[in-house]
């Protein structure tokens, strides 16, 4: 058992820093085209260019580190503790106009009665 908390542990620790890593690869990127505007000689273009690739390389490769490694911890679907909604639960939201219930000062019934139908597919769909 505490071989798999330290495994966890060390998993958190990996993520974080994969994370943290994917952060400044992306800020590296992002400060690149500013870089290259910069930049006073052909020699110096160039060194941003190929830092700019070996970044991108990286990003790539961390990214997909960090997408594979949540796929596995998610399980399927409801393993992690999080409710699955059902498809009339999202056809009732879809069938819904946000902007024209959302930003009304007025409740109307039809507002309402949506809701009051959403809860209710929500309690329906959590795991007891």
């Amino acid at each position: 058992m505490s071989q798999r908390l330290e495994s966890n542990r060390r998993m958190g620790l990996a993520e974080r820093l994969g994370h943290i890593g994917v952060t400044g690869l992306g800020i590296s990127l992002a400060v690149t085209p500013v870089a290259l505007w910069i930049a006073w000689t052909a020699a110096l273009v160039v060194w941003i260019m190929l830092a700019a690739m070996v970044c991108a390389v990286l990003f790539a490769l961390l990214s997909d580190f960090l997408a594979r490694n949540d796929r596995k911890q998610c399980g399927p679907e409801g393993a992690d503790g999080r409710a699955v909604l059902p498809d009339e639960f999202i056809e009732e939201v879809h069938r819904l106009f946000p902007l024209t219930y959302h930003h009304s000062r007025h409740e109307t019934t039809r507002f309402r009665r949506a809701m009051r139908r959403l809860s209710g597919l929500i309690r329906e769909s959590k795991p007891r």
